[in-house]
Formats: C-alpha cells, structure tokens, sequence
C-alpha cells in the first residue's frame, strides 16, 4: 500500500493549473476588416488589442481598443472616417482542449473623427454596444491565436458636413494572445 501511494504523489505534484485561470491575466492584438453598415461608407482595415482579467477560468471582463478607417462614398464630397472604440466586454469561454470557443459582449465609447475634403474636419463620440464570438487556438500553454467576429451598434453621429445615419459596423479580425 506504502508503494501505491508514494507512486501516486508524483503525477499529483505534476498537475498544473487550467489555463485560463481565476486571477490571470491576458493581453492581446489583432487585425482584420470592418464592414460599415451606412452604406455611404466603404470597408476598412481594423486594429485592435486588448488586456483580459479571470475573474473564473470561463469568465473575465475585457477592456478593448480599436481603430478603423473608412471611405466616405455616394455622398458628393470625398473623405474619410476614423472611427476609434474603447470597450468593456464580459467574455465566456469553453474548454475544448486545445480549442476554446467563447461569446463576449459590452458597452463602450466610440469617436468617429471625420475628414471631409482635406480641409474640414472634426469629430463625435457615441455610446454602442457590442456583441460577438470566436475561438481561440492554443499554441502554447500561455499563447494562443484568435478568431473574432463581433457587431458594434452605434446610431448616428455628426460630421461637420453631415449627419451619418448609421455607425454600426461588423469586424472581422485575427490576431494572438498571451497568458500572464
């Protein structure tokens, strides 16, 4: 019995904790496209990053920040929008190996800074929520690769030569992350 027990304390001390794990953190970017709903814009590129704290190994609070351009399109004049977004998320995730799928949603702030023919330009700051999914691949016990899919619903919002109906936009982006 001696032998059994001394045998089994071993593989018990080699054990090591889930990743994610209730206090860790995680920090990560990624980069991908957005596509506006207002269709007087046209598609851009996005990037973004983010820190995560485990609150449980399936749920942690996510502070996003991004950033996008769009053409500005079918209108009469020419520019652009930049619009820049700070989320909070809360984010669910499930164990599936090396592959965990989760949902994440939030609020957060979102500035679209406009350009209008060179020489105007000038800036709005809506509130919007988000609502999304992806997966993550792990790599490494503490890096892993993302996918993400996520809609941002923004109303209107002003330039100094119009008003925009619609700031919702779809982001599609791919990225990493690392475990702390």
């Amino acid at each position: 019995m001696f032998a059994i027990v001394c045998a089994a304390k071993p593989s018990f001390a080699q054990r090591r904790a889930p990743v994610p794990d209730t206090g860790m953190w995680a920090a990560g970017a990624s980069i991908g496209a957005t596509v506006p709903r207002d269709a007087s814009f046209e598609n851009g590129l996005e990037v973004a990053g983010n820190v995560e704290r485990y609150f449980t190994p399936r749920v942690s609070i996510r502070g996003q920040v991004g950033f996008s351009s769009w053409d500005i399109t079918g209108r009469g004049f020419t520019g652009n929008v930049k619009p820049l977004y700070f989320d909070g998320n809360v984010v669910y995730n499930w164990e599936g190996g090396v592959w965990h799928p989760y949902v994440t949603g939030g609020v957060g702030a979102y500035h679209f800074n406009s350009d209008i023919n060179p020489s105007v330009s000038g800036g709005d700051t809506k509130v919007g929520l988000d609502l999304g999914g992806g997966i993550e691949y792990f790599l490494t016990r503490h890096a892993t690769i993302t996918g993400e899919l996520l809609y941002h619903k923004v109303g209107e919002f002003t330039s100094p030569v119009t008003t925009f109906g619609d700031g919702s936009f779809w982001s599609f982006a791919v990225g990493g992350k690392k475990y702390f």
